[in-house]
């Protein structure tokens, strides 16, 4: 059994003042931490910007043959800067991950919604490869 004691009438309103004093400055220091975070920012709509995206995606399997790209096997990182199949579609994808990162970043796309787009520009960039002395296809799992 624990016994308590006797604190008296001062010492128990000093303690209930100092408990009061706590509180007082943890809101404060709450307050100030609310003030230094910045408010998220506003998001635009995505839905003109995934058919923008969209658009991109299809441009790309226009202009490059994904199955020519897959074919791309051996290439050195020096081989590959001057490839007429691969270096091409390389750049082409460079606007295609700008805009799928501010889809994610900066519009209001569902997480779900943002993954799918996700998977279809895998599927594009697993195709162009990267390099190790041979092209890997196999970057992402899609």
């Amino acid at each position: 059994m624990k016994m308590e004691m006797y604190k008296g009438p001062e010492r128990a309103k000093e303690e209930k003042l100092d408990e009061d004093i706590l509180k007082a400055e943890d809101n404060e220091m709450e307050d100030e931490y609310e003030d230094d975070v910045e408010p998220e920012k506003e998001r635009r709509d995505c839905e003109q910007e995934v058919v923008e995206f969209t658009d991109l995606l299809a441009g790309f399997e226009t202009k490059h043959s994904l199955e020519e790209l897959n074919a791309i096997l051996d290439l050195t990182p020096a081989e590959s800067r001057q490839h007429p199949v691969r270096e091409p579609a390389r750049l082409d994808l460079i606007p295609i991950v700008a805009r799928l990162n501010a889809l994610k970043e900066e519009t209001n796309i569902e997480e779900d919604r943002y993954k799918g787009l996700q998977a279809q520009y895998r599927r594009l960039s697993n195709a162009v490869g990267m390099i190790n002395n041979k092209v890997y296809h196999q970057r992402y799992e899609v």
